[in-house]
């Protein structure tokens, strides 16, 4: 060519070859021509622009290449190849723009103020969407020309006329069949200032510097450690945007955009059609932007600061309350939102804005919703199936969980009945598909699912119950990720028909030795084993030892708070005796326990059960008359912690005889071993006990263990 002329930087591929042809003053024809270039393609007519400006094939590149010195990156560069899957979507068959993902649109803003610094040069970052400012000259980009009123770009150049840069080459209004250009000079459109540290400025200098590098994350605090991908934020960006621009209000704005791109902004809001328009009035609705991009830089302008304010956000839950009044504008407009198509509003988003639309609605949201959709921990994953949860839950939540998350009333006793069994299935709920009636079935419980329902309403009009719905998403969270030694399903399968857990004789032999009054009636031995085993309210064991009463409900209650050690720990041998016999190798009892930082901040309806030491509680029970009321007095916590307590660490409350008594059974075992493996005498084991020797014999009869005779011991001979 006899003149090479080097592109600017950022300048898009067919503004260099128009500023070419204007240097050797020919038609535009003869440019293309020489670089190989098609010129009578269905796009030098049609409204859109010529497929070598979105993106250059090999041989178009070597062919400029060959022609004009530039390098082939160089060329890449100038068209909008390296923004294709970042910023804009290219259909790779027929090299065109995906108008309908990440806001594509048809030709192409512009800065008067620029144009006149460069000489009518233009840069290739106009014709994305997402360009909506100046951030040189502070001001909007330009629409269109105001002269004949078209969008600039629309296709390409006339190729039998030598182009004329910086000035409009559509064709002019009213010019017949062959109309005239406009030539109108663009450096003369009024521009629209902005404030030099406004939302507007920053927003698009944020979306310069990611388009500097498209395909880095773009690493903001809602996205977490590792960021997003810039088309992932940008898509976000569309939602979000064409959310503001169909639903707020002018005073939600206020505070986003000086008046001028506000009275501006709100001109195109009440006529989106460009004129000339072959759509009826009626097809408004598919132009608000849900789908193509804003005709008019105020609206994307407002549209993304609107956005970004959200997206920018430090978390989740910062981010909900940042999106809660565009949501709430929303629903005020009749759409019905809730979590199911909160997040479909706007195409595919990112799991975090999922996460922010739904918290967002959480106050609106009835109970178990917020419980499926995990709204009390920002949760990013939808409900799934978490059915197998519900081997790793009991019938009734775990007495710790179950004292701590329980309200009451100021009486102390619970807000709901079967509390305990509703906190389970509520459990099983978290972050789940399935039925509240499913759940009820699996958990193995016979509450209703209005009771569940009900009980949830009640959890929500409770001062602390977001945070108990909270507790409860955190154990769900704990169980599927680290399971439970306890297969809950498999012990309620193989105990809850049983009648019988224990041999009657030796629970009533215990009892004689340890009560000054004992109870003949080995029933709440029986209710305690199927207890411990299943995690199941002993209500729901075989009918013959199931309490059929308030009152029986109330006796076995009393049983739990007043066993004593020695009662305790036969129990436990028993259960762990019938594990054995069914193979089963787990604990006999077990509770998650959540890490401090879990429930740092959290405000829960009960106290926690670790406040209290063993020591203390055993320290405060003096002798057996004790009362619970007093004794939650003096340790100054609830009656229901204080009976928690009681249960889980057995107290001797007996009276001193009766506490010699139990403290000889436990011993004896330990007693007879000295005796018999050690050889030691009974005087000897007296001794090391501190009781008399009387005590030590009688107790190792009682046990079965045959006497030496006096003085006798291996190897020396008996005396006679």
């Amino acid at each position: 060519m006899p003149i090479r002329c080097t592109p600017d930087p950022g300048e898009a591929l067919d503004s260099w070859l128009e500023f070419t042809a204007a240097r050797l003053t020919c038609p535009f024809t003869d440019v293309l021509g020489a670089l190989g270039l098609p010129n009578r393609e269905t796009a030098m007519s049609a409204l859109v622009l010529p497929a070598w400006t979105i993106r250059l094939t090999r041989d178009e590149l070597a062919s400029i290449t060959e022609v004009t010195g530039v390098a082939a990156g160089v060329l890449a560069a100038m068209t909008l190849q390296p923004f294709d899957g970042h910023a804009v979507d290219i259909l790779p068959r027929h090299r065109r723009v995906n108008r309908r993902v990440l806001w594509g649109r048809a030709g192409s803003r512009f800065c008067p103020l620029c144009l006149a610094d460069s000489g009518g040069r233009w840069p290739v970052a106009w014709r994305l969407s997402w360009s909506f400012a100046c951030t040189r000259h502070h001001v909007l980009l330009a629409d269109r020309c105001p002269a004949c009123h078209r969008v600039p770009r629309l296709r390409s150049h006339p190729r039998r006329e030598t182009p004329r840069p910086g000035r409009c080459s559509s064709a002019a209004p009213d010019g017949g069949p062959r109309p005239p250009r406009c030539h109108h000079p663009l450096t003369d459109t009024p521009a629209t200032t902005i404030p030099i540290d406004g939302d507007l400025a920053e927003a698009q200098r944020l979306i310069d510097t990611a388009l500097t590098a498209p395909g880095r994350p773009v690493r903001w605090p809602l996205y977490g450690p590792g960021g997003a991908p810039l088309n992932v934020v940008l898509r976000d960006t569309k939602t979000l945007g064409a959310l503001t621009l169909n639903h707020a209000t002018p005073d939600d704005l206020d505070p986003l955009a000086p008046p001028n791109v506000l009275d501006r902004l709100e001109h195109y809001r009440a006529d989106p059609l460009p004129a000339g328009s072959q759509r009826s009035p009626d097809a408004r609705h598919d132009d608000l932007h849900s789908h193509v991009a804003p005709g008019d830089a105020a609206a994307t302008a407002v549209a993304v600061s609107a956005a970004f304010r959200i997206l920018r956000a430090e978390n989740i839950r910062s981010a909900a309350r940042t999106v809660q009044w565009l949501t709430d504008r929303m629903a005020a407009s009749g759409r019905p939102l809730y979590p199911g198509n909160v997040v479909a509003v706007g195409g595919a988003i990112s799991s975090a804005l999922e996460a922010a639309l739904r918290c967002s609605r959480e106050s609106k949201l009835m109970p178990v919703a917020r419980l499926r959709h995990r709204t009390g921990v920002d949760s990013t994953r939808p409900p799934t199936d978490h059915d197998a949860r519900a081997r790793a839950l009991p019938t009734a939540l775990w007495p710790q969980w179950a004292l701590r998350l329980t309200p009451r009333h100021a009486s102390g006793r619970p807000a709901a009945q079967r509390a305990d069994e509703l906190l389970a299935v509520a459990c099983l709920l978290a972050g789940n598909t399935t039925p509240i009636r499913a759940a009820v079935r699996l958990t193995g419980t016979t509450v209703s699912s209005h009771n569940v329902s009900t009980f949830l309403a009640t959890l929500t009009r409770h001062p602390h119950g977001a945070d108990v719905l909270r507790t409860l998403i955190l154990l769900a969270d704990h169980l599927d990720a680290h399971g439970a030694p306890i297969d809950y399903a498999r012990r309620r399968a193989l105990f809850s028909a049983r009648p019988q857990f224990m041999d009657a004789r030796a629970w009533l032999e215990l009892q004689r030795r340890l009560r000054s009054n004992p109870s003949l009636n080995p029933v709440h031995a029986q209710r305690w084993l199927f207890h411990t085993l299943t995690g199941s309210p002993a209500h729901l064991a075989h009918p013959g030892i199931a309490p059929a009463s308030p009152a029986q409900r109330q006796h076995y209650q009393r049983f739990r708070w007043r066993i004593l050690p020695a009662e305790a720990e036969l129990l436990r041998h028993a259960a762990r005796r019938l594990l054995d016999e069914h193979g089963i190798d787990e604990p006999v009892q077990w509770t998650p326990q959540l890490p401090d930082r879990a429930l740092h901040g959290l405000q829960l309806p009960g106290p926690d059960p670790h406040s209290i030491s063993p020591d203390r509680l055993h320290q405060a029970v003096s002798g057996s008359d004790f009362s619970i009321a007093q004794l939650a007095r003096t340790l100054e916590t609830t009656t229901a912690h204080v009976v928690h307590l009681l249960s889980e660490h057995p107290v001797d409350w007996s009276p001193p005889r009766f506490r010699r008594t139990q403290h000889t059974a436990t011993q004896a075992a330990q007693w007879r071993q000295w005796y018999e493996r050690d050889h030691l005498s009974l005087q000897a084991i007296a001794d090391l006990e501190e009781t008399t020797l009387a005590t030590i014999r009688l107790a190792l009869l009682k046990n079965g263990t045959q006497l030496r005779p006096a003085g006798s011991r291996p190897g020396r001979p008996r005396r006679k």
